[in-house]
Formats: C-alpha cells, structure tokens, sequence
C-alpha cells in the first residue's frame, strides 16, 4: 500500500520572482513573513526559465529545511504579458520569451508537483507591498506600486485584489511620454519616463557604476557636480510625474515605491516629496491632494516579489484571481 502524501505545512508557500538576470525564492509563511530565500541566475529561453524556477524552489525549500510537498502552492511572478487564468507567459523579452506563449504554470507544476500560479512580475510584487505596508503601517484601502528597476511599471491593489486591465499591460506608465525632446524610448516612442528616470536610464547617463549608477549620480549631485545635478532633477522630474501619474488615474491611499534605484531610500522619498511639493505650490488644483505623505519607499532588500507571488497563489486556490 502506498503511504499517503503527506499534508502541507499549514501556510507555508514558495514565492520565485525571475528576473532577467536573477531569480529569487522565498518560502513565505501565512503571514507574509520570509522565512528561507536563496538567489539563482536566470537562464534564458523556456527550457532554461522552467530549469532555473525548478533549481530555485528546490533549493529554498531545502534552505527551510521543508519538502515541497509540505508547500501548498507555488507562486511565480515572471516579466511579460502574463494570463493568470491560464497560467501562460509571452514577451518575456529579457528572458528570451518571444511571441509564442509559454504554459509556465502547468509545466513547473509537472515538474515540481505542486500547484503553481503565474503572475506578472510587478502587479506580484504591488500585491507583496500591499501585504508589507499592512504590517508596517497598517493597512490601506487601496495601494499603487511603483517598480524603479532595469524599467518603470506599476501595479494598483484594491482591498486585496490587483488590477490586470482588459489587454493584461495595465501599470505600463514607464511608456507614457512626458517629455517630447527626451531621449529614445526602447519602446518606439521619445521621451518616455523609463527612458528618463529607469535603472537603465540612469546607467546610460552616468555610466562607469554599474549597478550602483543612481547611487553614485546622487553622491555627485549633492557635492555639486552640475552636469550631476542636471541629470539627477531630470531623474526626480521623471520619478515625479510618474507618481503624479498614478495619484490622478488611480488616487490610491498609498504610493510604495521599491526596485534597484529605491536603494536610496529616504533620499528618494525626500527628493520625489520635495519636487511634488513644489509644483503643489504652483498648481492649487494639486496641494490638496497630499501626495508626498502617501509615498513610502520600501528598500529592494524586501523580496516584495516572492511574498506577492504567494499572496496570489493563494487565492487562486481559494478561486480568487
């Protein structure tokens, strides 16, 4: 006779964010709280995504001394246009994801044995925020995540439930030009904000500090460098009209923001607060609407993803997505 499997760990998940260049792995508890994580690099094309998904739950459940038969779900949150309902992903450009879709949630689970639920990166990781807020500052009615990474997108989170949009790309606010004598757009368009104020943007501008370009343009800026000072308002103007954006479209109790260039931190929410206030003063229709006291900035240390990827998975099982 065989012995039954055994039950799952009550609330116990496994949140994978893949990115283009790593994908992380959390094992999540029923309250948001990440209790093992490890990092894996990305590979590319289908065969190396579902590889490196399968290495990554393997290794943070072995990290959290569980098995992956004591997870109830899998959450995945993956770039691209991705149907939830269908578990599929396509244009997933940076991980060498084309046109065709890929049934990511069905092939993991064959391989894993687990249920798995798909979702796109940024709207996963809206839905980690709006979890964290929750246990920092209580939580909000409703949420708008700003992703400042390699690109710009959002998420909008409503009483627990996250947006997608009819043609599933709601939240492309990096796409929306704001300024018509701006630099080239990778999109096709000129002067878009992710060309203006990204990750990517600001390595091209300040080159020679990879991964830490926002970084090192800050430091320049504030001892005075004047090119320095030029490119790093132009960023905050970029990073400004962005939450503007969101607060007149959406006019959420909150406005988080995270990804690599969040490593600022407090200088990020001070200097995005500060050009806001300005043009509230200059514009009445705008300074009542407070947008500075909505905005937090959460440090790219907290693995937003993989907590939203379980929050999502979780209540897909339970017929909510």
């Amino acid at each position: 006779m065989t012995p039954a499997a055994p039950d799952p760990v009550e609330g116990l998940g496994i949140g994978l964010d893949i990115g283009g260049t790593s994908t992380k792995a959390g094992v999540v508890d029923a309250n948001g709280r990440v209790i093992a994580s490890v990092s894996r690099a990305s590979a590319r094309g289908v065969d190396g995504v579902i590889a490196t998904a399968a290495d990554a739950a393997r290794a943070v459940a072995a990290a959290a001394s569980i098995s992956l038969s004591d997870v109830d779900a899998i959450g995945i949150g993956i770039p691209g246009t991705v149907d939830p309902l269908r578990g599929t992903v396509h244009h997933a450009v940076n991980l060498g994801l084309g046109p065709d879709e890929v049934e990511l949630a069905a092939r993991l689970s064959d391989v894993l044995g687990v249920p798995v639920h798909v979702e796109n990166d940024v709207r996963a990781a809206a839905l980690g925020a709006d979890w964290f807020i929750a246990a920092e500052h209580g939580a909000v009615h409703d949420l708008a995540y700003l992703s400042i990474g390699t690109g710009i997108a959002a998420g909008y989170v409503e009483r627990g439930r996250v947006h997608r949009g009819s043609r599933l790309v709601a939240g492309e606010i990096g796409h929306i030009p704001v300024d018509p004598n701006g630099p080239a757009c990778a999109c096709g368009q000129i002067g878009c904000i992710e060309a203006i104020a990204s990750g990517s943007a600001i390595d091209r501008m300040w080159p020679g500090h990879h991964g830490v370009a926002a970084t090192a343009l800050h430091a320049a800026a504030r001892a005075g460098d004047p090119r320095a000072v030029q490119l790093w308002d132009g960023v905050i103007t970029g990073l400004a009209r962005a939450v503007l954006v969101l607060a007149l479209t959406w006019d959420p109790a909150a406005i988080v923001i995270s990804g690599g260039v969040a490593s600022l931190g407090p200088a990020l929410h001070t200097a995005i607060a500060e050009h806001l206030g300005r043009e509230a003063g200059r514009a009445a229709f705008l300074a009542p609407l407070d947008l500075g006291a909505r905005l937090r900035v959460v440090e790219p240390s907290v693995p937003l993803g993989p907590i939203g990827a379980v929050r999502a998975a979780r209540a897909a099982l339970a017929g909510v997505v």
